[in-house]
């Protein structure tokens, strides 16, 4: 069986991060590791609240999960502090060896517009080169390609490009429910080569934990050895699988049951 760290952040609700990671691997027959890095929780009035653990103590994780357990891949999510991103590239640096998946997920408060470039920056230039796959999604890609809003296959192609300029052989751009049409469409831009991959648009709310259960899935199939096309394919079925056997939770939230693919692939 393979092991797996993941570098995230905690989803209270349980649809993604940290917990989104685990319950994918554990589906697909692999042992998860977790290095915590913050704690993410959306409060009454739906703002959403992180409360970000200190480096020091982000680092000690991830040391002593290195030192321990035999990995050959990493997933990293949320990280959220700049200084943190810097020091966690820093480490990842000195092992080679490790396959990097990257999940940029890109959350900070409205008002946080230095913060967010500072930490894009870090990401682009120190976390990106370190990486063989990233995975953003619509939003994300246009922040990584500085681009304006993607709304055609061309415009997803073109940021793909610009992204693998930042050193990750492989981008994989997730559509979801923000990309126009009645199909989910997701691009691979693997080296020279691109593929779309598409499945019929869900229209439902368990949609919570979707990018997270993705980059999870993906990273789990390549630990089990399965090539990256290959890889893809397959988490796009678990990830609609989820999302259509998915939790409904109040006030119209939903997550992505990672359970729910057991049968899909």
């Amino acid at each position: 069986m393979q092991n797996i760290l993941t570098i995230a952040g905690s989803d209270t609700l349980g649809g993604g991060g940290i917990q989104a990671d685990l319950k994918t691997f554990e589906a697909l027959q692999t042992f998860g590791v977790s290095a915590l890095t913050c704690v993410a929780t959306v409060l009454p009035n739906g703002h959403l609240q992180i409360h970000d653990l200190p480096k020091d103590t982000i680092l000690e994780q991830i040391d002593a999960i290195l030192n321990y357990v035999p990995l050959t891949h990493v997933k990293i999510g949320l990280i959220h502090q700049p200084d943190t991103l810097h020091a966690i590239c820093s480490r990842l640096r000195q092992h080679p060896e490790l396959t990097i998946i990257t999940d940029p997920v890109l959350v900070f408060k409205e008002a946080a517009v230095s913060a967010h470039q500072v930490y894009l920056d870090i990401l682009k230039h120190e976390l990106l080169p370190l990486s063989t796959v990233v995975t953003p999604n619509l939003v994300e890609a246009q922040q990584l390609s500085d681009t304006p809003p993607i709304t055609t296959r061309a415009k997803m192609l073109a940021a793909a490009t610009t992204i693998q300029t930042l050193g990750p052989q492989h981008v994989i751009i997730k559509g979801g429910q923000r990309f126009p049409g009645e199909q989910a469409v997701d691009l691979l831009k693997s080296g020279a080569t691109t593929h779309y991959l598409e499945a019929p648009r869900l229209e439902t709310t368990t949609i919570d934990g979707a990018g997270c259960t993705f980059s999870a899935a993906l990273t789990a199939e390549l630990a089990n050895g399965k090539s990256l096309e290959s890889a893809v394919a397959r988490a796009k079925k678990f990830v609609y699988a989820g999302l259509k056997d998915g939790v409904h939770l109040r006030h119209g939230l939903g997550n992505v049951w990672q359970g729910a693919a057991q049968h899909a692939l």
